[in-house]
């Protein structure tokens, strides 16, 4: 029973778990024998689960404090130098043997001391699910701290709430940002376009086979024509040789000054990398972009970053609306030119009906997030020509669509398939800690 008498029973790895088991010297073998076992195998299957195809990269704590009398054994080892940085603590407490007193008074003192952690109680209905959340929690986090976010050009000049620096967004949520001037895709994508040399004709034919295949996937092609695709497409293989080149995780773009230089848009080729696992957001907009990275790792698939274009109270709904979308998450699209400017490629998206989540990471200091839930209505029959090209219509509650009114964290909000509310809510509570403060 290893330190039993002191009360400490063991002290494992379990799967990316850095596990410690706690009991009272007093305590009867009985009540740390057999809850001991039990939990390990739990532990152990949960963990396996979950990251059978994507290990964490932290050891997670997890204090499972079987008895009480243990507050000052799980204080120590949570003290020792290297528990003191990484993820917060899990305290798994059983309801008995006074095990929940205990745990509570440990995570009191811990959030005294400016430090976090959960209590989740063991053998009661959705403690393994809340669980589950906890540990992909940690595991995005750390995906983030390691990072790499690219700032193409800088952000948009009417970011007025949303151009964060670089250090406060390492600072606060763990990326590193990578800033890149715009001449360099500029210069990549001139390159692509007006490639000279022994492979050009090659080059040039593989660009019109993209272009091809575009048509192909899309349920109609509206404005562009067969140049403007190809420049569309182009950009999509300058964005990438920077991703590649940079070695990124996701990037945004200061889109909209790639207009004039080139008379084309960014829209395809974000679309493109969103699809292939690259995060990619509009507009320079950080606070955009690691909203995005946060949804995409959790679900394991791409998010629609969208402008809030018309909120109906009485009815209760909420418009989106962008000229970019992932194509792998709208059940068809149309390829239209660039709405502001007539310009270019856009992508027209319908999205299928179902339940949605909408998220927004923002706040002067990146501490504020919104995240709720929505249902997606049964679009128009034609989309609306005065709003971006991919529009998508919510059914929101009245209160989260006040607080939009109201309390803005910014523009731009990110949207994906599905209901992940509880799941980017644990994400910001694990990197942002007490400081995080939901805003919806």
């Amino acid at each position: 029973m290893g330190d039993g008498a002191r009360g400490f029973v063991a002290d494992e790895n379990i799967r990316g778990l850095k596990v410690a088991f706690f009991a009272s010297p007093i305590a009867r073998s009985e009540q740390v024998e057999g809850p001991t076992a039990r939990v390990r195998e739990e532990l152990s299957r949960l963990a396996g689960e979950l990251w059978a195809e994507r290990p964490v990269a932290a050891r997670v704590p997890v204090a499972v404090v079987l008895t009480g009398g243990t507050e000052d054994l799980v204080l120590a080892w949570l003290d020792r130098p290297e528990m003191r940085h990484g993820p917060s603590v899990l305290l798994l407490a059983l309801p008995y043997a006074n095990s929940l007193p205990a745990s509570l008074e440990i995570l009191a003192r811990l959030r005294q001391d400016g430090r976090g952690g959960q209590v989740l109680v063991l053998e009661r209905p959705g403690w393994r699910e809340a669980l589950a959340l906890r540990l992909q929690a940690v595991e995005t986090a750390t995906f983030l701290c390691t990072a790499r976010l690219g700032l193409v050009g800088g952000p948009s000049s009417w970011l007025a709430a949303s151009s964060p620096s670089p250090g406060l967004v390492r600072e606060r949520w763990g990326p590193e940002v990578v800033t890149i001037p715009l001449d360099e895709l500029l210069d990549a994508y001139h390159d692509a376009v007006h490639r000279r040399g022994d492979h050009a004709e090659r080059d040039r034919a593989a660009l019109g086979a993209e272009v091809a295949r575009l048509r192909a996937k899309a349920a109609g092609v509206v404005e562009p024509d067969d140049k403007t695709l190809l420049g569309a497409v182009a950009f999509h293989r300058a964005l990438r040789e920077l991703v590649d080149r940079y070695r990124l995780q996701a990037v945004t773009v200061r889109c909209f000054d790639l207009l004039k230089p080139t008379g084309n848009t960014g829209c395809v080729a974000m679309a493109r990398l969103n699809d292939e696992g690259v995060t990619a957001a509009c507009e320079g907009d950080l606070p955009a972009a690691l909203t995005m990275m946060v949804l995409q790792h959790l679900t394991g698939r791409p998010a629609f970053m969208a402008n809030p274009s018309d909120v109906d109270l009485t009815a209760g709904t909420v418009t989106f609306a962008h000229c970019t979308v992932p194509t792998t998450i709208v059940s068809s699209f149309r390829l239209r030119s660039h709405f502001e400017t007539g310009l270019g490629v856009g992508l027209e998206g319908r999205f299928a009906v179902g339940p949605v989540t909408v998220a927004r990471i923002g706040g002067r200091d990146l501490d504020a997030v919104r995240v709720f839930r929505g249902t997606v209505r049964p679009g128009a029959r034609e989309p609306r020509e005065d709003l971006c090209r991919t529009q998508v219509t919510l059914e929101v509650d009245r209160w989260n669509l006040g607080t939009l009114l109201e309390r803005p964290l910014g523009n731009h909000h990110i949207i994906v398939p599905g209901d992940h509310v509880a799941a980017f809510q644990a994400v910001a509570d694990e990197v942002a800690g007490a400081a995080a403060r939901l805003m919806g």
